[in-house]
């Protein structure tokens, strides 16, 4: 009996983790693709973000309008993960975004909320 409960405890939290996996790919990947439909199902209802020196605080469509322009102006060609920490319900992605006009470091932070990772706040600077 207790094999069981330490399996099915085991199989549980690999779900757990792997939904948060998935959705830290899915996210990445629609940065890594300039999808902006699907990035804005993972935005906020606010959202902290900054596009190369530009910072705001909004809602989750001026965060989608401003996106979208920064991918219209850079599309994305191919993209690097560099860093992916998660601690709790939150989670820090960090990766590089290669465009047509430039590099760029891409910094996001998510949380959990209804077993769905939201993005509360994005970072976008060119490299030098």
């Amino acid at each position: 009996m207790k094999n069981i409960k330490v399996t099915l405890i085991t199989l549980i939290t690999s779900f757990i983790s792997f939904n948060l996996h998935a959705n830290s790919t899915e996210i990445t990947q629609a940065f890594a693709n300039g999808n902006i439909s699907k990035i804005e199902s993972y935005l906020n209802n606010n959202v902290d973000i900054t596009i190369e020196k530009a910072s705001s605080s909004c809602d989750r469509d001026r965060a989608k309008s401003l996106l979208n322009d920064f991918f219209r102006r850079n599309r994305p060609t191919n993209y690097s993960l560099t860093n992916k920490t998660e601690r709790g319900k939150s989670a820090i992605i960090l990766g590089k975004l290669y465009t047509n006009s430039g590099e760029y470091t891409l910094f996001i932070l998510t949380q959990k909320d209804s077993n769905k990772d939201l993005i509360y706040q994005v970072k976008i600077t060119q490299d030098k």
